[in-house]
């Protein structure tokens, strides 16, 4: 027998084949009859987990920490790490090491060598170390460039340099079974842990006005419940396979979709059901928004969509009323109020203490609406409330940046310790942006005794912010210069102006599945980054001569003339040629030279023109291409219009996928950007096609408070002017006064 393999059954095929029919029958059996679902496999650059491209190691010891999602909704088989980097020649080999820890289970230690200075590595991480929630991904290095006499402290020298922009983690993973509780649609179906592409698709009854706000709302709801990851939706009148399903119809409507099921109440959840003939698939659910009546229905998407609200343990229930939150101009997200104090435990940061040499700075991130105009010369204020510890070297602080540039920082320099309580730091508003902000704490903490070549103790020094620290708000005017699409991806200004879209209409230009998926992409991306619910959206038909901004999504031959006529899609549009024949310069008027000369800053605030031409010319969408455009309302001043559209449908749907792209959304400027993704990236060409207009409050005050601000040294130059014509004239007006009392004194002389 040396040399074959024999077949443990090969004398009884018909009992091989039986084992074998009988194994795969209890697979599928175990499997609740559903067919049997594979491996998925799942690559993520390390930068996806907030982490950037490059990242420095220097130092004797140092390291980063990355947070890897583990939804409770997958089954992990496999993971691996793909790492790169690079080290410095200087290293010494013996004594310098690059280990790698997944929930403090070392999976690698790696010499780092100074011969071989870029390195790679592929680890494997076990399966069992992930835990449901958030694991820790460390990456540490100790690295030394001698090993005898002095050794000095973080000698720059030594260093490693992670190239996490070409480093990734590979993740094997099937899903598991919806649990049939309303409790897992928050913790299980839309989980932010989820990092695959999340599909969502809607079903509704019909594409009317009712019907296409609540499934807005709906879809809104479930982007929120995904936090900052994004979702993609679509929507039909029959369930899609594949991906999560949410219902939103009558009783009636949905039990005749799903054909004998029974609802036994208004909100539940049931196992995706299969197609003609097959068995429900199990680990996709279906969420039910039902009830009587269309009011009922309603009910049940609102209760639906309040996340505060705990969803009961249980497959289904019954809705009988539902509060909503009282929604403000300034709800939101650490949105922030004029002429309000806010506290850092508000924001989010509750106390926090740092300890050793160079602690991991902390960030507060808060939002100031778009449509405040940030005046330079006022001041928002920080009031710090912290305690630092004893034996710091004098040159010991605390530093804060703004969106990552420096602007304060506080001395931590008593050698006895000490404490601050309502520590002023005025920040001028020129420092931060309308929308997302973050102020971040950095501190340095140097222990007074130390030198090079002896014990470097920094276990004992360590610094306190209180959450009663505070940040005054000032008393600020709502004005903005508009068109700017980047508004839009930023808190949804001028949508959002009420952050519940109360001032805001929707216009679908075709009732259909694409457009009304586009629709729901673009809106629910918006309450993602708000973080309030679209609850008080209105559809129309046709804009109006009402003081409310519109949404109008459709293809360009069906939307409304007057949308159309206002639009840069009109005819003859007027494109800059931009560029400079050769060999030709570009003059400079007196009055310019002569403003450039006396004035210490730019005040040209003209648009730029081009050196050569203006083409006239209709300006045409492609396929696979898609307008985003942004302008002023034709028929009522200060309100605004946001158009998406495209030559098809499909082509519509396709670019509010994109747009979810943060590349993407970053391109979008000024009023008019043409995407398009007929090549394997997507590319955004941005034009300024619209005039600009101003939406908010202009009075006289914020008038001249913006001409002081903005023409600092002209309004300067300018007072000065009038100061020296009021002077003259006053010089004119007394001496014409003195010749005339000159002129009566003599005349009084001649009478007598």
């Amino acid at each position: 027998m040396d040399g074959q393999t024999v077949a443990p059954f090969a004398g009884r095929p018909g009992v091989g084949a039986r084992l074998i029919g009988a194994l795969l029958l209890v697979l599928f059996v175990l499997g609740g009859g559903s067919r049997v679902f594979a491996s998925e496999r799942l690559r993520i650059p390390l930068t996806k987990f907030n982490a950037p491209g490059i990242v420095r190691l220097g130092g004797n010891e140092n390291g980063v920490t990355l947070h890897v999602p583990a939804p409770r909704r997958w089954q992990i088989e496999a993971a691996g790490l793909e790492l790169s980097w690079v080290n410095s020649t200087a290293l010494l080999a013996s004594r310098s090491r690059l280990v790698v820890l997944f929930n403090d289970y070392p999976l690698a230690q790696i010499t780092l060598e100074p011969g071989a200075p870029e390195g790679e590595a592929s680890l494997d991480i076990p399966a069992r170390l992930f835990e449901v929630g958030y694991n820790t991904l460390k990456i540490q290095v100790t690295q030394n460039n001698k090993d005898e006499g002095c050794i000095p402290q973080d000698p720059p020298e030594t260093w490693t340099t992670l190239r996490l922009i070409d480093s990734s983690l590979k993740l094997d993973y099937s899903l598991r079974e919806v649990p049939l509780s309303l409790a897992s649609v928050a913790d299980f179906l839309f989980d932010p842990r989820i990092g695959a592409v999340n599909r969502v698709h809607v079903v509704t009854e019909s594409l009317d006005d009712q019907n296409v706000r609540l499934a807005v709302l709906a879809a809104a709801a479930v982007a929120l419940r995904f936090d900052y990851r994004p979702v993609r939706f679509s929507s039909g009148a029959e369930v899609k396979p594949g991906v999560d399903n949410i219902l939103i119809g009558t009783r009636a409507f949905a039990e005749n979709l799903l054909g004998k099921t029974s609802l036994s109440g208004d909100l539940g959840i049931l196992p995706l059901p299969g197609r003609e003939g097959e068995p429900p698939d199990r680990r996709h659910g279906l969420v039910v928004l039902s009830g009587r009546d269309s009011d009922d229905v309603e009910r049940s998407v609102r209760a639906f969509s309040i996340l505060s609200l705990p969803l009961p343990d249980i497959q289904f229930c019954r809705v009988r009323d539902v509060e909503l939150p009282e929604i403000t101009e300034f709800s939101g997200r650490n949105r922030l109020e004029p002429s309000k104090r806010y506290t850092l435990d508000e924001l989010g940061m509750g106390i926090t203490t740092f300890r050793g040499y160079r602690p991991e700075p902390v960030s507060v991130i808060f939002t100031l609406p778009t449509n405040l105009f940030l005046e330079e010369n006022r001041d928002i204020i920080l009031s710090l409330d912290l305690a630092y510890s004893a034996a710091l070297r004098e040159d010991s602080l605390l530093s804060m940046d703004i969106n990552g540039e420096f602007v304060a920082s506080v001395p931590l320099d008593h050698a006895e310790g000490g404490q601050y309580r309502g520590y002023r730091i005025r920040l001028p508003l020129s420092y931060l942006s309308p929308g997302r902000n973050e102020l971040s704490f950095h501190p340095t903490l140097i222990p007074r005794y130390s030198k090079d070549c002896e014990l470097f103790q920094d276990r004992g020094v360590a610094l306190t912010i209180f959450p009663t620290s505070t940040i005054q708000m000032p008393r600020l005017a709502r004005w903005v210069r508009m068109p700017q699409l980047s508004y839009l991806f930023n808190d949804g200004f001028p949508l959002t102006a009420y952050p519940d879209f109360r001032s805001t209409r929707l216009i679908l230009s075709e009732r259909l599945p694409e457009s009304t998926a586009a629709a729901l992409n673009l809106i629910a991306g918006i309450s993602q980054r708000t973080g309030v619910l679209p609850y008080e959206l209105k559809m129309a038909t046709d804009l109006a001569d009402r003081p409310e901004n519109y949404l109008v999504v459709g293809s360009r031959a069906s939307l409304p003339e007057t949308i159309l006529d206002a639009s840069p899609l009109a005819k003859g549009i007027s494109m800059p040629v931009y560029g400079r024949l050769p060999g030709t310069l570009k003059g400079v008027s007196w009055k310019k030279a002569l403003a450039r000369w006396l004035l210490e800053e730019n005040v040209d605030r003209e648009p730029v023109r081009p050196d050569i031409a203006l083409l006239d010319t209709d300006l045409k969408i492609r396929l696979h291409q898609a307008v985003l455009s942004e302008f002023e309302s034709p028929l009522r001043a200060m309100s605004s219009v946001v158009l998406l559209t495209a030559e098809k449908p499909e082509d519509l749907l396709r670019a509010s996928l994109v747009l979810q792209d943060e590349e993407v959304r970053y391109q979008c400027r000024n009023g008019f950007a043409l995407i398009d993704f007929s090549g394997r990236k997507p590319s955004v060409q941005v034009a300024a096609l619209t005039p600009s207009y101003s939406v908010g409050e202009i009075t006289w005050q914020n008038r001249i408070t913006w001409l002081v601000d903005r023409y600092r040294w002209s309004f300067v130059f300018t007072v000065l002017v009038l100061t020296f014509l009021a002077a003259l004239l006053l010089l004119y007006l007394l001496r014409r006064r003195q010749r005339a009392r000159m002129a009566l004194g003599r005349d009084g002389e001649e009478d007598v």
